[in-house]
């Protein structure tokens, strides 16, 4: 927010007593408050839009003239939901990615971190996102861990730390509530934390996927007033009719984007409607690009451009209460693109603060220095054989098991069926059912915690996976045909600090380090790009048809509905209740 003084100063240049810093001529102007496009002419003074001119003279010369060459000035781009994390670059690395795509603005929930680190890891994410020109806003994470009592993550956030943490430099809001089962039946951690938030008068986010009805009214008296969770054009007008606004993603993750914008035809009004990235990974954001890909898939779908970019600048600033940014005029931030067509594919040039920040797709800040050092956040050395990753039971001969079972082609959402299974020697057995494996998940964060279970359909055809990527507490999550491959996994992952591991036949196959909190490389974009793909072809040789890269990091989402496995059992999201790994 400006100061007196400031805007005093900002008033002087715009009655023409000051000369303002910069004035862009030549350009296609877009307003995004109008929907017209016109020739205009740009003054910006101190990084703020001082005049927007239609025709008229400026009053007295600015000190420098920068010619737009007839291209499109469109705001740029607000992301009002993401996870950096999930691109695995840490802040800095992911703004010299992003930004050439247009993005200038995002509102990150670093709860990934925040479930390793608590508060410690949300101020290195705050810390390392101002070596960066992009506005990286954070906001207070609600859901450490997602659900109390059906696991165990490296911290826990009550009232008292979301407190704290809205009184951060650029820490803007309460960011998703997830545990929505615990918001609408009263849960009193839950309303505590939103009860900070509206102390605070923060932006509430939300996330509440497939809630309808009552429970999706008693979620919004609560005071929360978005959700980024709509898979269906109803859900998306149902939220609409209710006020709150909604944030339709298309991620590395999820992708129903396509059938979202349906929604736009059975409604008048799109203010409330904004586009956000959630998860997107970092092969994804040098392909296609950031915000971007939104508006251009948004356009291919048969959405006016004008609104496209609308929903990914000055929708979502509204949405998060940035009044001085996601759009171009007097009193707003000088962040803004030239592009040549007005079809979301990447500008010729990117400005943030009136500052030339990026030109065909080369970010021009400070080249990236790695010189951090990181903790090592793998606490497993408890687990200290293969043994410790068998499935034992007293049973002799065979034992009815709680088979964990896919409901859904994505492999995300999942049930339990009974099924008898074979007993070697004290333990659970799937020789012969190439359907089946084990799952086990450790946790990681000092407690002597761990669920072994058997899955069904998970596609692995040999070997082990092992994975520190485990949504939300990010506990260990190995995946396997046989217990010593899954040990030399797991091992392998304690001395790297995290990451993702292949091995097979008693030997590493892959592995990429992930030593930044087990999430995030340290490295730049194009070489952590390398080390994925890298690890990406020898995981799909490993696996059976198009199985998700990352669907073993969604195992442990107690978000979902459907049953989930954490490091306290098996358990349904919906009815937050354990289920028995043995039927």
């Amino acid at each position: 927010m400006k100061t007196k003084e400031e805007k005093l100063e900002l008033i002087k240049a715009a009655m023409g007593e000051i000369a303002c810093d910069s004035t862009f001529v030549n350009v296609r102007f877009v307003n995004v408050f109008t929907g017209e496009i016109y020739p205009a002419e740009v003054d910006v003074y101190k990084g703020y839009v001082i005049h927007v001119r239609k025709g008229e003279k400026a009053i007295l010369p600015s000190k420098e003239v920068i010619d737009g060459k007839g291209l499109y000035m469109i705001p740029g781009y607000v992301d009002p939901h993401m996870h950096i994390e999930s691109t695995m670059l840490i802040p800095e690395n992911f703004a010299r990615v992003s930004v050439p795509w247009g993005t200038t603005c995002i509102n990150h929930d670093p709860h990934e971190i925040g479930n390793v680190l608590g508060i410690d890891g949300i101020r290195f994410m705050i810390e390392n996102g101002n070596k960066t020109c992009q506005r990286q806003y954070a906001m207070a994470s609600s859901c450490v861990p997602a659900v109390v009592n059906l696991e165990n993550a490296g911290a826990s956030f009550t009232s008292k730390e979301i407190s704290e943490l809205l009184g951060l430099e650029n820490v803007t809001a309460v960011a998703e509530i997830m545990d929505f089962v615990g918001v609408i039946k009263g849960d009193k951690r839950m309303h505590d934390i939103i009860e900070a938030g509206l102390e605070k008068s923060a932006f509430l986010q939300g996330h509440c996927p497939g809630l309808c009805g009552a429970g999706l009214d008693a979620y919004a008296l609560s005071g929360i007033e978005s959700d980024h969770e709509t898979s269906t054009p109803k859900e998306v007008v149902d939220r609409l009719r209710l006020g709150m606004h909604t944030d339709l993603k298309s991620s590395s993750l999820v992708d129903n984007f396509k059938e979202l914008v349906k929604a736009f035809d059975q409604v008048r009004y799109h203010d409330h409607i904004s586009f956000c990235t959630d998860d997107v990974h970092v092969a994804d954001l040098l392909k296609v690009g950031h915000m971007n890909h939104l508006v251009r898939q948004a356009i291919e779908y048969g959405v006016d451009p004008i609104d496209a970019i609308r929903m990914a600048t000055i929708n979502p600033a509204k949405e998060e209460r940035l009044t001085d940014i996601g759009a171009i005029a007097p009193g707003y931030h000088a962040d803004f693109q030239l592009v040549e067509k007005l079809d979301g594919e990447q500008p010729v040039q990117v400005y943030i603060d009136g500052k030339l920040v990026a030109e065909n797709g080369k970010y021009l800040g400070e080249a990236y220095k790695n010189d951090e050092v990181f903790e090592n956040t793998v606490h497993t050395d408890w687990i200290t054989s293969y043994e410790d990753l068998l499935l034992k039971t007293e049973e002799k001969e065979s034992v009815k098991v709680n088979v964990v079972v896919p409901s859904d082609g994505g492999n995300i959402i999942r049930h339990v069926e009974c099924e008898e299974l074979k007993v070697e020697d004290g333990c659970v057995s799937i020789q012969g059912r190439e359907d089946l494996s084990y799952v086990c998940v450790i946790n990681r964060h000092h407690l002597k915690n761990k669920t072994i279970a058997v899955i069904k359909g998970f596609g692995l055809k040999e070997g082990a996976i092992g994975c520190t990527i485990s949504h939300d507490s990010h506990n260990l999550v190995l995946v396997y045909k046989n217990a010593k491959d899954a040990f030399i996994a797991l091992k392998k992952l304690e001395e790297a600090g995290g990451g993702m591991a292949l091995v097979c036949d008693g030997e590493v196959r892959n592995i990429l380090p992930l030593p930044v909190a087990g999430l995030m490389s340290d490295k730049s974009a194009d070489e952590v790009n390398r080390e994925l793909l890298a690890y990406q072809e020898v995981y799909y040789r490993m696996m059976e048809g198009n199985a998700n890269l990352l669907s073993i990091s969604l195992m442990s989402l107690t978000a979902l509905p459907g049953v989930i496995i954490t490091d306290e059992g098996l358990a349904d999201g919906l009815s937050q209740t354990f289920i028995p790994v043995f039927a």
